[in-house]
């Protein structure tokens, strides 16, 4: 072999191990970027909001490229009687033109207007604690104290939410089921 030959050859084995070095190096999309990416966006379109990111899940495009699938909750609004939860999805990176619709859990201090009830998120909890029928207690509480800030606690079939004021000397405490059935309301000093 003449030296031309060789010395292409050696090249083009140059060329094949800096490829296989890139690629080697080359990051995939990761969970932790993804959630970055939609941690910063949610928080410039919903400032005041409160953000969790729930679920990321590894997907695959139709040409095999690999990208997530990210579904976060925004919370706005959530130390107040009427909290409104919706969640957002994205994909990361972006596969097409068209965003997926929000999908709206509370909103307009609503909760349980038709058919069967389930209350499976704490913002939920808190519109039903002083709305349903039952909870006229605490509804009356929150119109004397506007200031009243809730705090849920989640149990195994049911709701605790305690409503408090620094205005007041006392509290409410309601557990509800998570149909909607009114367990106890209780006054505490």
């Amino acid at each position: 072999m003449n030296r031309e030959v060789i010395l292409i050859l050696v090249l083009l084995l140059v060329i094949a191990v800096l490829v296989k070095i890139v690629e080697f190096f080359q990051v995939d999309v990761v969970e932790a970027d993804a959630s970055k990416f939609v941690k910063e966006d949610l928080s410039s379109k919903y400032p005041a909001a409160d953000i969790e990111i729930m679920t990321i899940t590894p997907r695959y495009n139709e040409q095999g490229e690999r990208y997530m699938e990210v579904k976060a909750r925004v919370t706005e609004d959530p130390d107040t009687p009427c909290p409104e939860r919706s969640h957002i999805f994205y994909n990361y990176p972006a596969q097409n033109f068209v965003p997926q619709t929000p999908e709206v859990i509370t909103k307009d201090c609503k909760v349980c207007t038709e058919g069967i009830c389930t209350i499976a998120f704490p913002e939920e909890a808190i519109i039903a604690s002083h709305t349903l029928s039952g909870t006229e207690k605490i509804s009356s509480y929150l119109r004397l104290y506007p200031d009243a800030v809730p705090t849920v606690r989640e149990k195994e079939d049911s709701w605790e939410i305690i409503w408090e004021s620094p205005s007041a000397d006392y509290s409410y405490s309601i557990t509800l089921k998570r149909d909607g059935t009114v367990l106890n309301v209780s006054e505490s000093s």
